[in-house]
């Protein structure tokens, strides 16, 4: 059975978390509790030209990853200065439209799983 966009989405939104959760730690407090470790997104998810982009992605606790979502002008702040200069980079991808084919979801999804 050949997949789906949704299916594909869901596997893919899966493995992003998987990498980004098995660095270990929140990247704010450092909470290093596993079962607590959330992905978290810069850009929201919305924007698809950046939603499996790695660089949008950091690992949070559930309490950082609430206080993100709480303190947007903060998180923006903190965010800021860990990506540097590379966040007006991120910030002008996640801006731009993009509609992903079935072969581009198939193939980023298989380049994330060879990520350990």
């Amino acid at each position: 059975m050949k997949p789906t966009k949704k299916s594909l989405t869901h596997k893919l939104d899966r493995e992003c978390s998987r990498i980004i959760r098995s660095q270990g730690s929140c990247l704010r407090c450092g909470n290093t509790t596993y079962s607590l470790l959330q992905c978290c997104h810069i850009f929201s998810r919305a924007n698809r030209a950046v939603r499996w982009d790695l660089k949008n992605l950091l690992c949070l606790c559930a309490g950082c990853h609430f206080w993100a979502h709480q303190n947007p002008t903060l998180f923006g702040d903190f965010v800021k200065e860990w990506l540097g200069a590379e966040y007006v980079q991120l910030k002008s991808r996640a801006g731009a439209i993009k509609k992903w084919t079935l072969n581009e979801m198939q193939e980023l999804l298989k380049n994330l799983e060879e990520v350990v």
